[in-house]
């Protein structure tokens, strides 16, 4: 089936879906307003090149066609290091003048958190008896009384962020996603099931322009360079080596002194690393707990006795470890 099939059975499925809630549609917005927002979708979709835009487009058309005040898109976001995170992919506010941290901040994203993990809904609620008394009282400062959110999973991968720096290795999660609602009046009873099927419209929509792409079937290349990267080694598993061999120093010159160091750990430290055994070995050789292994190695490498390795021979940065 090409795109142009695939777009006019999108469109005949959100058809006869309004045609089946028509009146509830009519009543949330004036106008088949589900109907209007897949139609021009469809369009405006030929150009986006990243699901986010399609997020981002979507927050605003919905806000302004559904009268909802601030729309906000969550999702689940994997990293290679097998950690996850909620990450906001799209905000918007029909008041151009709100400021965004009433809703983008810690507060928020723990709630959501909490519905990522529970892949559940919350119905319409005051926001006083969802959000703590502080965050609570700051929405209600900008007329801000109600929310409410629903969950949205598929198979489907969910690219990382558009803006995300790759090094931070971020990679295509199976897609989990919370839409969060806020209102400052109580919400039509149809409005979350309203905006449900448009979301999953357009989520077929993203699906065909190849935005999204189903687990094995990577949306690019990118995916699967992601997935190879290497995961992030522990400071444990770095090698220190000596900056300069003291034995074949010492071989050239017989009468040079060695290296001298006056912490005790630290010498003997030193002269337990071979260039093979990694910082956990040589806590164990040594019998060092870590924080005496940890202060004896700021001490060689303050004083440049030694640099830290990777399994693979790369120095490392030591300053990233001790500040």
């Amino acid at each position: 089936m090409d795109l142009m099939d695939l777009d006019s059975e999108i469109l005949e499925e959100a058809y006869m879906a309004n045609n089946e809630d028509g009146i509830q549609s009519q009543r949330i917005g004036g106008g088949n307003q589900q109907l209007v927002i897949i139609t021009q979708l469809l369009q405006m979709s030929v150009n986006m090149r990243h699901i986010d835009e399609m997020f981002l487009w979507l927050s605003h058309i919905i806000g302004q066609r559904l009268n909802v005040d601030v729309l906000q898109f969550w999702a689940y976001q994997a990293h290679v290091t097998g950690q996850y995170s909620a990450e906001l992919r799209a905000t918007a506010s029909q008041n151009t003048l709100f400021p965004l941290h009433v809703v983008n901040n810690a507060q928020v994203a723990e709630i959501v958190r909490d519905i990522l993990t529970e892949r559940s809904g919350v119905n319409p609620q005051p926001v006083a008896s969802v959000f703590s008394s502080r965050q609570a009282d700051l929405l209600s400062r900008y007329n801000l009384h109600y929310w409410a959110c629903f969950f949205l999973g598929s198979g489907e991968l969910l690219p990382p962020l558009m803006s995300s720096d790759p090094t931070h290795g971020a990679i295509p999660t199976p897609l989990s996603m919370v839409v969060s609602l806020f209102t400052q009046q109580t919400p039509h009873p149809h409005l979350m099931s309203t905006i449900k099927r448009i979301m999953e419209h357009a989520l077929s929509i993203a699906k065909n322009r190849g935005l999204i792409s189903n687990v094995g079937n990577p949306v690019s290349s990118n995916i699967a360079n992601n997935r190879a990267q290497p995961r992030q080694l522990t400071f444990n598993e770095l090698i220190p080596h000596w900056v300069q061999d003291v034995e074949a120093m010492q071989a050239d010159n017989p009468f040079a002194d060695g290296v001298v160091i006056s912490d005790k750990q630290a010498r003997q430290l030193y002269f337990a690393i071979d260039g093979k055994k990694s910082i956990a070995e040589l806590g164990d050789s040594t019998r060092m707990d870590q924080q005496e292994l940890s202060s004896a190695l700021r001490f060689l490498l303050k004083q440049k006795h030694i640099r830290l390795h990777e399994p693979n021979g790369k120095v490392v940065d030591s300053s990233q470890f001790f500040v």
